[in-house]
């Protein structure tokens, strides 16, 4: 069978691709190996209001948990910053709904749209595929695409088939989360937490409600995740402990984010790379719910109508946020691999750069960085628009 696009994933990333592929004119199937779109969850299910207000989604009051109107950090357990700046109100999401709905109106726009249906394989002459053999159901399928979107995620089949790799494993934060039932009202932010005891990471209490929310921690370069080290942090962090005890787990989420940085529409022969697939994340925090629909809207044009404006036109669409999102990560991982700096300072360093309670180019000018006093550090940072600064307290 003859198609225009084949898209590999519906995650996000692949459903905002065979929507825009479909309403572009193009004969659109979209796969998904996962018997129900959606599951499992494999992220903490948070988006920036920001972004979703650019993305023009609207959302159907099922598939929304909880708002947020700022994000408080807390850093090595001893400084709290909230930042009340508008990027920093977010949306808690029901993936669960969400990716259903996005599949859905890809289906609404014309795509062919099957779940439980994998790609076992691919036809390659030199770096173009020609045909794919698709299980739809345990029934083999080919066919063949003049173009294909790849948005299956962080491990994408179709990179390891066509043997590329935009997603260096150093470069993927490895996650463990527990939604859970709190003891106490949550506050209304998502909080975030920079300490010795998380590593080269985070961790969060992201409120799916006043009385729920997915906590976890998720850490760089991880070969294996441990889900007893995260529950151990919950137990021992004083303030994650002031709100759950480890007998209140409705799930257990587990799942990979690649932040690589921005690196542009990723293409090889007529395979067009989107969503985790590609990396196109807000590498700083790995948020990539939006970043990836965004993104795959971009590809999934592009894949109908000319493939070599891709990159091109992502950089344009998303270049400046995914972009920024990239000189974050980058400025962080600096300060966590300067052996100049202990703990201690790189904890306070990296969280001033992560919450952007200061910019990456201008962390130097708080020359504090070696012994920084939090009194001379919150009276320098009064000032800033939307920060609090405080002692980290108990909630």
């Amino acid at each position: 069978m003859e198609i225009d696009v084949l898209v590999i994933g519906m995650g996000p990333a692949g459903s905002g691709a065979a929507t825009a592929a479909a309403a572009a004119g193009a004969k659109v199937l979209a796969v998904d190996r996962k018997r129900e779109i959606g599951t499992p969850v494999q992220c903490g299910e948070v988006i920036g209001r920001s972004l979703l207000l650019r993305s023009g989604l609207r959302l159907p009051r099922q598939a929304v948990s909880s708002t947020q109107d700022h994000t408080r950090f807390h850093i090595g357990r001893e400084l709290t910053i909230s930042n009340h700046g508008e990027q920093w109100a977010s949306v808690t999401v029901e993936r669960k709904i969400l990716d259903k709905l996005l599949a859905a109106r890809a289906a609404a726009a014309g795509a062919s749209v099957l779940a439980d249906s994998a790609l076992t394989s691919l036809s390659m002459d030199g770096d173009r595929v020609m045909s794919a053999t698709i299980r739809v159901r345990g029934v083999e399928v080919e066919v063949e695409p003049r173009t294909v979107v790849a948005a299956d995620g962080v491990h994408s089949t179709v990179a390891k088939m066509t043997g590329v790799c935009w997603n260096d494993e150093d470069m993927v934060a490895r996650g463990v989360e527990f939604e859970m039932v709190s003891k106490r009202p949550l506050p209304r932010c998502m909080q975030i937490f920079l300490e010795e005891e998380v590593g080269l990471g985070y961790g969060w209490i992201i409120p799916k409600g006043r009385d729920r929310a997915n906590v976890g921690l998720a850490e760089l370069g991880l070969r294996e995740r441990s889900r007893q080290r995260a529950m151990g942090w919950i137990e021992d962090n004083p303030v994650v402990s002031s709100y759950f005890d480890g007998d209140s787990v409705l799930e257990v989420k587990t799942g990979d984010a690649p932040v690589p940085g921005f690196q542009g529409g990723p293409t090889r022969g007529n395979v067009l790379y989107a969503g985790d697939a590609a990396g196109q994340t807000l590498a700083f925090v790995g948020e990539g719910i939006i970043p990836a629909y965004l993104c795959g809207l971009v590809a999934g044009e592009a894949a109908a109508l000319d493939p070599d404006s891709y990159d091109g036109a992502l950089r344009e669409a998303m270049g400046e946020e995914l972009g920024y999102g990239g000189e974050v990560k980058d400025a962080i991982l600096g300060i966590w691999h300067d052996r100049t700096l202990d703990a201690r300072q790189r904890y306070l360093a990296a969280g001033l750069l992560m919450s952007e309670a200061v910019p990456p180019g201008e962390l130097e000018a708080l020359a504090g960085t070696e012994g920084l006093d939090l009194a001379e550090l919150r009276r320098m940072l009064s000032g800033s628009p939307g920060l609090k600064v405080s002692r980290m307290r108990r909630a």
